[in-house]
């Protein structure tokens, strides 16, 4: 018996086979691309995300420079510094007999500001003062301890320099800070005065002639002279010439006032007083045992007896700039006696 084919429908021509076959195949081929792409479905339906670029950095802030302290105000320090000395010398008959010189140092201080002080301005400011003696005048050198503290070191006092540290409670007033004396080879001579008496009759005539050296740095003034009157005269008589001798019953003794005597100058004074009847029956000459007694007073402004020098500096602990004034002055009180 002949097979009989069951399936009625009629066989493909082999280019139609052909066709199909290669169908097929582009059919597996998309069915696997696409299982691919459905592959997790969020991938699928996600786009590719693009590269980020990296994010631009700020650039990091430059620090502010800080601000530069304001200066310190500049401290101003005016020191003025008295330097006062006194003479005390006797004669007898004309030769020197003793001879005293001592010396103070007085400082007052001001100071101030160049702007606006500190809100924590000390109340005080040291400074310190340099004492110089490269003469050798000065025997003996004493510190007042309640303001000055002595901070010399060895070859400044080698040199006869002295160092001292100053602190003063209060401005714009005098304290004394040194006192010095000085050595008998200082022999200053800036006045003398010499005397002369006569006697005629009941009359007792007194010659005094006072010069000034001319070497005196300046004018001597306020000259004061002072005469001693023994007893066995008569006070009440005084006459003088030039007229200007007062006369003082309570002390005995006869004054004059001379406003100034310039260096090199010299003028006489003359006293006449009676002497009493007692003293001329005494059977001596008056003049022979009558004594009198000259003191010369006065001072010299501008001017020192000694070589002692002085200066002042800021201490490192409170810099200042610094300015000094010196006030130089001397006394004299210069005695004769026969």
């Amino acid at each position: 018996s002949v097979p009989v084919d069951l399936d009625d429908t009629p066989p493909e021509s082999p280019q139609k086979a052909i066709v199909n076959d290669l169908n097929k195949s582009y059919s597996y081929e998309s069915e696997g691309k696409d299982s691919e792409a459905s592959a997790p479905e969020s991938n699928a339906s996600t786009a590719p995300e693009s590269i980020a670029e990296p994010e631009e950095l700020e650039p990091e802030p430059v620090p502010e420079p800080e601000p530069e302290p304001e200066p310190e105000p500049t401290r101003h320090l005016d020191v003025s510094l008295a330097l006062n000395e006194d003479l005390t010398c006797e004669y007898k008959q004309s030769k020197l007999s003793t001879l005293t010189v001592e010396g103070t140092i007085q400082v007052r201080m001001s100071s101030s500001y160049e702007g606006e002080p500190p809100l924590e301005a000390p109340a005080s400011i040291p400074f310190n003062l340099l004492f110089k003696d490269h003469s050798g005048h000065v025997r003996t050198l004493q510190e007042n301890k309640k303001f000055v503290e002595n901070v010399s070191n060895e070859s400044e006092t080698a040199n006869r320099e002295f160092t001292y540290t100053v602190t003063i409670p209060r401005e714009e007033e005098y304290f004394p800070v040194v006192r010095y004396k000085c050595d008998s080879s200082l022999r200053p001579v800036p006045i003398r005065v010499q005397s002369r008496v006569r006697t005629q009759g009941k009359l007792c005539r007194i010659a005094l002639q006072i010069s000034s050296n001319p070497q005196n740095p300046s004018d001597l003034v306020h000259l004061t002279v002072i005469m001693g009157v023994p007893p066995g005269l008569n006070g009440e008589s005084l006459k003088c010439n030039p007229p200007g001798g007062v006369w003082n019953e309570s002390k005995r003794v006869v004054l004059w006032c001379v406003s100034e005597l310039g260096g090199g100058e010299k003028f006489q004074l003359q006293a006449i007083l009676e002497m009493s009847d007692d003293l001329l029956q005494s059977g001596v000459d008056p003049a022979d045992r009558l004594e009198f007694p000259v003191m010369a007073r006065c001072q010299c402004v501008g001017g020192q007896l000694s070589d002692v020098a002085l200066d002042v500096s800021d201490v490192d602990m409170f810099p200042a700039a610094i300015s000094k004034n010196v006030m130089q002055r001397f006394r004299v009180s210069h005695k004769e006696k026969k």
